[in-house]
């Protein structure tokens, strides 16, 4: 999981939000899903395409049909434990461009996020028409503005054999725990996902170092097209792919080859 870098709010999307402020503000009390609508999927496609087709939180890249338009802050209704016991949902923030994301269905509708918020204690929950994040301490990472590789670290259950590739909160990291349980980012489907992702693309890269055999300078030259291509940000798996190539090539080797490995 790594930092979404998406850009200006398309155009429409002000407009849109205009309207439909004006429109849920009439009814004179919090609107229900149903309610809200769905004009914000009138930016899902350009979410989908400026997110490199990928899920926001898995980063498995997908089809855009069937897949959501994910409101960080849920909209209708939101689950807020341990830090809170409110349960409006973040309506206001439904066509907010800063609150929309491109997810898969998977990572997003139950039993995984779906309306999940939790928040940390001593947390407040915003009130209507409130910007964020106000006092409010989210335990799951934005990936608008943080990246996952600070709050989740990938690495294989058994390193003797190098057999599962999971992720973990990276140095007991809250917002990693909490990330990883509410998106169902360890499930058995993607934790096959990310073992092959290792194996058929991040381990053939890292023959090519040719470590013990090549010059310091040929390594160096390798390592830097290595990484520009591995931690490519429209990659699947980036997060896995920079812990991957730090658990086979780890600090002290990099150190006698003059590598550097630097996050996404």
């Amino acid at each position: 999981m790594i930092r979404v870098q998406r850009g200006a709010e398309p155009s429409e999307l002000a407009t849109v939000r205009a309207s439909e402020l004006t429109r849920v503000r009439a009814l004179g009390h919090p609107p229900s899903s149903e309610e809200v609508g769905t004009r914000y999927q009138t930016v899902g496609d350009e979410l989908w395409r400026r997110q490199d087709f990928k899920c926001c939180y898995c980063e498995s890249r997908e089809q855009r049909k069937r897949n959501d338009v994910e409101h960080f802050r849920p909209k209708a209704r939101a689950q807020r434990a341990p830090g809170s016991t409110a349960t409006h949902g973040y309506w206001w923030l439904a066509w907010s461009w800063q609150n929309l994301y491109f997810a898969c269905r998977n990572c997003n509708q139950a039993p995984h996020k779906l309306d999940k918020f939790p928040l940390a204690p001593g947390s407040v929950a915003l009130t209507p028409e409130q910007h964020p994040p106000g006092q409010e301490q989210p335990l799951i990472i934005d990936p608008g503005t943080e990246s996952g590789i600070e709050h989740i670290q990938f690495r294989p259950r058994s390193p003797a054999t190098d057999a599962i590739w999971a992720p973990t909160p990276r140095g007991g990291s809250a917002k990693g725990l909490h990330t990883i349980r509410v998106c169902g980012l360890d499930r058995d489907d993607l934790l096959e996902l990310y073992t092959a992702h290792v194996r058929q693309f991040v381990r053939p890269e890292m023959d090519r170092l040719e470590l013990g055999t090549s010059s310091p300078g040929s390594v160096h030259d390798r390592w830097a097209e290595l990484t520009r291509r591995v931690l490519a940000p429209s990659m699947p798996y980036v997060g896995l792919s920079f812990d991957a190539l730090d658990h086979f090539v780890p600090e002290a080797l990099r150190a006698q080859y003059g590598l550097v490995l630097t996050p996404p």
